[in-house]
């Protein structure tokens, strides 16, 4: 559940620590707070989902210089933070005024606590709300499902009646809508409802199978907010489903597509991978790619994530199988590879709020291949994570050589391997191995750009120069002019993240994961 960022800020506890607004003022009334949530981690927006209030003292942000403070708000803003809220171990303690400055040209609320307060009881004070909030907002919507459920086993799936019932239990107007947006069927109570422009209204999808069958729309008069309204929307869609199930007949197409990705996904042979293609009208020769989106709670995030989809990627087509769902993309265009690109981009701005992984598999050419593509993305969910800034997507095309190395039946040869690139590194034990072996990672990863490698690592660059000087020192060379850079690339991939399922060929060195 989401609450305003205002109603935070006047909480009392809140009040107490007289919180002054520094920068980001046009953006307070509209901010939503999911979570409040304290660290004084530097990196720590590949972690959030957005809209989370976080509470720092600035130790570690004010060491930087002022182009990684800089880095660190355009982080947070992008990442969809509600507020960044200061509180320095020291009183007199100054916040720069270039970072109040550039806090406020991104739009990102930031205050200063002037009193002290402990964030642990903020968090917590602020974290029951927003559970408790939520715990009665589900509990009002099971008791309306279980209302329909006992209604449906008793006297059948009538819907009319059913539409009649969450209009009376919640004070709304209840429709369905078709997918080409045409009112099927509405609730006998449309004088609870607001006029067309008041009022909140939300939709979620009704599944028969894997197929998109309708829609369920509430429209409120003022007693819900749209959170809320939404996250009562979606409880009640399965079971609204379920009854809407006894009198949908899906097309032929539909029925076709939903076959064609449970053959991939089954493994099924390719000419029949193809004639199914054909049935579900699409270009068989056109090149794909297979995603794959997984959750602890699919059933109840499902609607609102296909919801997504369907508004970022319209042509995508989908299939749940467990926790699983799985797609498949057409790469139209001129540049396959191009599109696919673009895609990652918007699933990871599309998706970055709902707690879900997926996977996309490289690009192949035609259907008939796409088993490859989800294999390959399959392969994904075993690595460690490499690139903080992926987020919720990962790319097959930021792991091929670890796709690649993972295909070595014997993990002790790729121990050896590490070790034959990287031994002097190696050698120098925890924590100087990993910092060595990562600054190498990451000057490769940039190209060898040495500005942009002290960037992500906010390393002068002169230290930077010093350290790739021991590393070449260490390793037999630069890389660049003895043609090794592929072959060092491929070990320090392996050293500090190493397929789940093989010993590390550099143990010590892999960092936990923040998705183990």
């Amino acid at each position: 559940m989401l609450v305003s960022l205002g109603s935070i800020i006047n909480e009392p506890l809140f009040r107490s620590a007289r919180p002054k607004l520094l920068a980001g003022a046009a953006k307070v009334a509209e901010s939503q707070v999911r979570w409040v949530h304290p660290s004084e981690v530097v990196q720590i927006a590949s972690l959030l989902h957005g809209n989370e209030m976080l509470l720092t003292t600035g130790e570690a942000v004010f060491k930087l210089r002022p182009e990684a403070q800089h880095a660190y708000l355009q982080s947070l803003a992008e990442r969809g933070v509600a507020a960044l809220v200061l509180e320095p171990l020291v009183p007199e303690t100054l916040i720069p005024a270039d970072f109040i400055a550039e806090a406020d040209r991104l739009s990102l609320p930031l205050y200063r606590l002037q009193s002290t307060v402990p964030f642990v009881e903020l968090a917590e004070k602020v974290n029951r709300r927003i559970v408790s909030d939520q715990a009665v907002t589900l509990q009002q919507a099971d008791e309306v499902s279980q209302y329909l459920a006992r209604h449906i086993a008793s006297v059948g799936p009538n819907l009319r009646p059913l539409l009649d019932m969450i209009a009376h239990a919640l004070s709304v107007r209840a429709s369905l809508v078709d997918l080409a947006g045409r009112v099927m069927l509405e609730s006998a109570m449309p004088g609870t409802a607001a006029s067309e422009d008041e009022g909140v209204e939300v939709a979620t999808d009704l599944f028969v199978g894997s197929d998109v069958a309708a829609q369920l729309v509430l429209r409120s008069s003022g007693g819900f907010t749209r959170e809320r309204l939404e996250v009562i929307a979606d409880r009640l869609g399965s079971i609204v489903g379920l009854a809407y199930a006894q009198h949908y007949r899906p097309s032929a197409v539909q029925l076709a597509t939903t076959s064609l990705l449970q053959a991939v996904v089954n493994g099924a042979g390719e000419n029949y991978v193809v004639e199914l293609a054909h049935q579900a009208q699409l270009d068989v020769e056109m090149p794909v790619c297979l995603m794959v989106f997984q959750s602890y709670d699919m059933s109840r995030i499902r609607a609102s994530m296909e919801r997504v989809l369907r508004q970022h990627v319209p042509s995508i087509r989908t299939y749940l199988e467990g926790s699983r769902l799985y797609a498949l993309q057409v790469l139209a265009g001129d540049e396959p590879r191009a599109t696919r690109t673009a895609l990652v981009e918007t699933l990871r701005n599309a998706l970055s709020g709902i707690s879900v992984e997926c996977c996309v598999g490289p690009v192949v050419d035609g259907v008939g291949r796409a088993a490859r593509s989800l294999e390959e993305a399959l392969q994904l969910e075993s690595f460690a994570a490499l690139n903080p800034a992926e987020g919720r997507v990962r790319d097959a095309s930021d792991y091929a050589l670890e796709r690649l190395a993972v295909k070595f039946p014997d993990a002790s040869e790729l121990g050896e391997y590490v070790r034959e690139q990287l031994n002097g590194l190696l050698e120098l034990g925890q924590p100087r191995s990993r910092q060595l072996v990562t600054t190498l990672l990451t000057w490769l990863d940039t190209g060898c750009n040495t500005t942009a490698t002290a960037a992500k690592l906010y390393l002068e660059r002169q230290t930077l120069h010093k350290r790739l000087g021991k590393i070449f020192a260490l390793i037999g060379g630069d890389p660049r002019e003895d043609g090794r850079i592929l072959v060092v690339h491929l070990a320090c991939r392996l050293a500090l993240g190493v397929p789940r399922g093989h010993e590390p060929v550099a143990r010590g060195l892999r960092a936990p994961s923040a998705r183990s």
